[in-house]
């Protein structure tokens, strides 16, 4: 029973100590995770933002368009009968026109930042996935190398405890041996003789049996 809550305890310690370790690893590597998933939902929301942003520069493009030919209509109807209007419609157009110029040039900046952002998000996302894959990998990988390391170093341990108890219990029956050795010899001596004596015994029979055996064959050969 010693032995076995020996075996439980050192196995129960290194278990604890390396689940701290494996712990800690796998929480920083969750942190890491954690961040970059903030860090992709933010800048899926701002380039969500400026996709929105493109929409409505670009509907604010359309109508300013429609309003500058609108003016250009008007300069074109009243130029007959009232050349000072035709020449405030033309003014007017004028002023569409720059305003025009300027959402499509702000367009055009848009969406080369949103095309960065973009490329920018789907990176971030590839981070994430690789960053997933080497966490549950590791993890694995670890969970099995440490269990691998803590069974090795268990069964170390237990060998050599093993070992010294078979030894221990070797000892205890050679003392034991050795302790009822001598009556038993005086003993073996004494029916070694009887032993003897019984096989001498024996062999004589044996001869007896011979002897009475083979005496007719003997005197046949002599007549």
């Amino acid at each position: 029973m010693k032995l076995l809550k020996k075996i439980a305890v050192s196995v129960h310690s290194r278990v604890e100590n390396m689940a701290d370790q494996f712990e800690n690893k796998e929480a920083l590597s969750t942190t890491y995770i954690q961040e970059y998933e903030r860090l992709a939902a933010k800048s899926k929301v701002k380039l969500t933002q400026v996709e929105k942003n493109v929409q409505r520069l670009e509907g604010h493009a359309a109508k300013v368009a429609a309003e500058k030919e609108r003016w250009a209509e008007r300069a074109r109807w009243v130029r007959k009968d009232d050349e000072n209007k035709a020449l405030a419609c033309v003014e007017r157009m004028i002023k569409c026109k720059a305003e025009h110029d300027k959402i499509l040039k702000n367009i055009e900046e848009t969406k080369k930042l949103q095309q960065k952002m973009r490329s920018d998000v789907e990176h971030i996302l590839c981070n994430l996935d690789e960053l997933k894959r080497k966490h549950q990998n590791l993890t694995g990988r670890q969970a099995c190398a440490e269990a691998a390391q803590a069974i090795h170093q268990s069964c170390g341990n237990l060998n050599n405890d093993i070992d010294d108890f078979f030894s221990r219990w070797e000892t205890d029956v050679v003392t034991s041996e050795l302790h009822y050795q001598v009556p038993s010899e005086a003993t073996d001596a004494l029916a070694d003789e009887f032993d003897t004596v019984e096989h001498k015994e024996s062999l004589r029979k044996t001869l007896d049996e011979l002897i009475a055996t083979n005496t007719p064959d003997e005197e046949v050969n002599n007549d």
